[in-house]
């Protein structure tokens, strides 16, 4: 009976020992910086569509697609859902610093409800000056988005330059056609909150 008792300590003590706890701790977001040059015409025209999981434009021809996660034109933002896609994008604006937000919000998202009904308010995240054709976007104030494909990322507009066709700057009375953002995003790839 002792040797038994013996062969099954043994025994019970390699089993725990094999057992190890499988934790895997979420990647930290890449954060990058880029410049998202986009349509100016506040009237209309095409949407610049962007994608998160390629920190990349995404073609117009792939805007019925769930390729990316929100569009600019001029000062408009539309998300990938409901009305504007058929993506499950959703965002908020959390009055926070960038470097602030370290984990996404679980819920209390916004969408695209209707094509007048946007996530994103215009005057939410800038001040528009009329006298230059200019607007800056308010610091402190950060975007976080569930992507279309339900992944989290998490967005600072640092700059918004009025520029030519070409992303040179314009100063009025010249009109520019194109607005240069420079924005900083983080996009956590692994669908974790944390950033």
């Amino acid at each position: 009976m002792d040797k038994r008792n013996v062969i099954f300590a043994v025994l019970m003590i390699v089993v725990f020992a094999s057992c190890k706890k499988d934790t895997t701790d979420p990647k930290p977001a890449e954060i990058n910086t880029k410049d998202f040059l986009v349509n100016g015409d506040p009237s209309g025209g095409n949407y610049n569509f962007f994608s998160f999981a390629n920190s990349a434009e995404i073609n117009e021809a792939d805007s019925s697609s769930s390729k990316w996660d929100f569009a600019i034109r001029f000062e408009t933002f539309i998300v990938n859902s409901n009305a504007s896609g058929p993506g499950n994008a959703g965002v908020q604006i959390i009055n926070q610093p960038f470097d602030a937000i370290t984990t996404a919000p679980a819920n209390s998202y916004r969408y695209d409800t209707t094509v007048s009904q946007k996530a994103i308010k215009g005057a939410d995240w800038y001040t528009y000056n009329p006298t230059t054709r200019s607007f800056s976007p308010i610091a402190g104030k950060t975007f976080v988005f569930r992507t279309a494909t339900g992944k989290y990322a998490k967005l600072e507009m640092i700059s918004a330059d009025p520029t030519d066709d070409l992303g040179n700057l314009v100063v009025p009375p010249t009109r520019p056609t194109k607005i240069k953002y420079k924005i900083r995003v983080a996009y956590q790839g692994d669908g974790s909150l944390a950033f």
